[in-house]
């Protein structure tokens, strides 16, 4: 349970700033209880007074702001073949960005190595380090630290992520599931800054759907909450296979990806044509679907109608204000969205007849790290 002054912090972190007052008010405690935990902070360095404001008659108010010069955060994400991290300084802005690619030979002890790595690389001179948060893809056990399985990288089971790195950095360490922490990211430095209730749904070489309800990051009985990439979808089969296929099958990038080359492998014309089958990546389907190629525009509209399908029964299910989509296809906007948004209004029935807005992630290729970063930030508690 967060204490009072990281709550505090909190609530200036997702505000433009606010007076002692308007904190009292919103936190529903005793003005001077409140000034009591701010002069604190003020003293050890966490918050400084900044410009005064003058909304109506009388005296302008003074807006209490996070000080940047009190320490760092980092973040560090990895995902299928690439490692991404950042620093962000105690008021949120980014200091350093950092990306180093992952070979398939690479083993848990050297992704390990790699995050350490990543932490150095980002880190601020003569600043003091916060916290750290990794997010990992796979299933994670956030009460023991453990990274437990990941079935891409040799011997990822059971990685003590947390005692490793704690031992290494002296502050604390956070531990996530990768999508959960682009939800976070989403919740304190994107488009769901103002909402209480939304699904992150991240979409790249697996699916998986970050859940927040009532402003808090929702994990389920045994950290299982948004492994959706496992729905089955009766209406669909899976490739080369008479069984349903599971939704990562049918609409993930590297289901998308593999599609395309099933098709022009028999016959189809694309301007992927002509390249060694499989050879292509995200970024050559991310211009051709620009350039308006027919065969990928097809594809992304058959993933986009699953898609929408998928978020029509979570919507049932949660009722979320809003879905927003992460990953590298959320880059192409309306092309890949639109499609989800139709058929997420077609399939809900007309008892339910409102749907969630479907917006893409405006955090870019560090959403990962960023959520990693967001953890950390989220969970900071100052040493008073």
């Amino acid at each position: 349970m967060a204490s009072l002054e990281s709550s505090l912090v909190q609530r200036l972190r997702l505000s433009d700033g606010a007076s002692r007052i308007e904190l009292a008010r919103a936190m529903e405690l005793a003005p001077s209880t409140v000034g009591l935990y701010v002069d604190r902070l003020i003293e050890q360095g966490f918050l400084r007074e900044g410009a005064k404001s003058r909304l109506s008659a009388g005296r302008p108010r003074v807006l209490l702001e996070l000080n940047p010069k009190a320490g760092y955060f980092v973040g560090v994400e990895f995902e299928a073949r690439q490692l991404t991290a950042i620093s962000l300084d105690f008021s949120n802005r980014t200091l350093k960005r950092h990306r180093q690619t992952l070979r398939a030979t690479d083993t848990a002890d050297t992704v390990l190595s790699k995050i350490e790595e990543g932490v150095e690389a980002v880190s601020a001179r003569g600043k003091r380090l916060l916290g750290v948060g990794v997010a990992v893809p796979g299933t994670v056990d956030n009460e023991r630290g453990i990274a437990v399985h990941y079935e891409f990288i040799r011997g990822w089971q059971d990685v003590p992520i947390v005692e490793t790195l704690g031992e290494k950095f002296g502050v604390p360490i956070f531990l996530e599931n990768n999508v959960r922490s682009m939800a976070l990211a989403e919740r304190w430095f994107g488009l769901a800054r103002e909402c209480e209730n939304f699904i992150c749904l991240g979409i790249r070489s697996g699916i998986g759907a970050g859940v927040v309800l009532s402003g808090q990051l929702y994990r389920g009985e045994n950290n299982f909450a948004g492994e959706i990439g496992g729905w089955v979808c009766p209406a669909e089969t899976a490739p080369e296979s008479s069984s349903p296929a599971k939704l990562e099958e049918l609409a993930s990038v590297r289901a998308i990806l593999n599609q395309l080359a099933a098709a022009i492998a028999n016959g189809r014309k694309s301007a992927l044509s002509g390249r060694p089958l499989r050879g292509f990546t995200v970024d050559d389907l991310s211009r051709a679907a620009r350039e308006g190629d027919q065969l990928v525009l097809e594809k992304l509209q058959q993933a986009g109608e699953i898609l929408g399908r998928t978020i029509c029964q979570m919507s049932l299910l949660l009722n979320p204000e809003m879905v927003v989509v992460a990953g590298p296809l959320a880059e192409l906007g309306d092309l890949f969205l639109e499609s989800m948004r139709q058929a997420a209004v077609r399939h809900t029935p007309a008892l339910h007849a409102r749907t969630p807005r479907i917006v893409a992630s405006e955090l870019g290729q560090y959403s990962g790290a960023l959520g990693a970063a967001a953890q950390a930030v989220h969970q900071w508690e100052p040493s008073l």
